[in-house]
């Protein structure tokens, strides 16, 4: 049984744009080692952020780049809305994780790292996520 994860639009971002851990877990996930989770609005919100002007500078083919993540996915639709934490996209995140049934969570937001952990799903940075 595959390793399930959801990986933050921010870790996305880093990982498509800079070298470093968040490539590592990216390119990582997209090579089969684990099972990319999302859903539709974290989906929605890494197009938006990608067509940041100041990203697209640095991240060609933002909306490319978005398609290949949604096509190495499993995408879920959540069933159920949290309010866990203040930042509504964050609690988007933990929906997606929870619907999925990921084992993993990996993020650089503080709010989220902070909850240590969500209904048993691990919440951690790119540098202590299963590759560490």
């Amino acid at each position: 049984m595959s390793l399930r994860a959801v990986l933050d639009t921010n870790v996305i971002v880093s990982g498509l744009g800079w070298r470093g851990a968040p490539a590592a877990v990216l390119d990582a996930a997209l090579h089969g080692q684990v099972t990319l989770v999302t859903s539709p609005p974290l989906l929605a919100e890494l197009r938006r952020v990608l067509s940041y002007p100041k990203l697209a500078r640095v991240i060609e083919g933002g909306g490319k780049l978005a398609d290949l993540v949604e096509a190495s996915s499993v995408v879920v639709l959540p069933s159920r809305a949290f309010a866990v934490v203040g930042d509504e996209s964050d609690n988007r995140v933990l929906e997606a994780a929870v619907e999925g049934a990921a084992d993993y969570i990996v993020s650089g937001d503080e709010d989220l790292l902070g909850l240590g952990s969500f209904q048993g799903i691990a919440v951690h940075t790119p540098v202590t996520s299963w590759l560490a």
